[in-house]
């Protein structure tokens, strides 16, 4: 008799344990649920949900843009294209030391001083100094494409620079072309190693140019 009164208090020992146990792991897992649902920070329940259901977001491409922003800057010398009209053609002429030349960029004027942008992301190529353009930077960009900035005064970068699209390269100078502005930007866009007339690209994607 004695033996089996211990085995049933042995079991119902293991019953109440039992049971002790199971309303013990259940009160844990509802109490961390609890407070995942709360925003506790330190949850790991929370900590997965955060890197598992954020959407991915794209990164936005970006557009070549003009070189200045001013609104008040207009064209002085046209791109010289031989598609162009007779009228067109004659406005990208530049004449220097009783010679005329096509232009192979695009000559930008304002009556005030305005800022001269990077159009694209790029580095630095070189810096240099011409007799007739003056300050010359050339930047290096991303689809074979490079752009080079004449007529620059008080240059902001130096070679070997990244620059960021829209930013600050330097002021608006002078060249010895035309003096009928203080203020002149002589623009140059080359693709796979041919002038292109910079206009047709404004607000594409480098990418977009062939």
């Amino acid at each position: 008799m004695k033996s089996r009164k211990v085995v049933e208090i042995v079991s119902l020992s293991v019953l109440i344990l039992f049971v002790v146990g199971i309303i013990g792991v259940t009160s844990f897992i509802s109490k961390n649920v609890f407070y995942a649902l709360k925003g506790d920070d330190n949850s790991f329940i929370l900590k997965d949900l955060a890197s598992t259901d954020l959407p991915v977001v794209n990164e936005v491409a970006k557009k070549i843009e003009k070189p200045f922003n001013d609104e008040k800057t207009n064209i002085q010398v046209k791109f010289y294209s031989k598609d162009s009209s007779k009228e067109d053609q004659e406005k990208a002429l530049i004449l220097y030391d009783n010679t005329y030349m096509p232009s192979t960029g695009i000559i930008y004027s304002n009556e005030s001083s305005f800022d001269i942008l990077a159009i694209a992301e790029g580095k630095v190529e070189d810096i240099k100094q011409d007799e007739v353009f003056g300050t010359i930077i050339t930047i290096k960009h991303n689809n074979n494409l490079t752009t080079k900035y004449s007529s620059i005064k008080d240059a902001k970068v130096n070679v070997g620079d990244t620059v960021n699209t829209g930013e600050i390269i330097g002021t608006s100078g002078i060249n010895k072309v035309t003096s009928v502005s203080e203020n002149m930007l002589y623009f140059e866009m080359i693709c796979d190693g041919k002038y292109v007339n910079p206009e047709d690209y404004y607000d594409k994607e480098i990418e977009e140019m062939n």
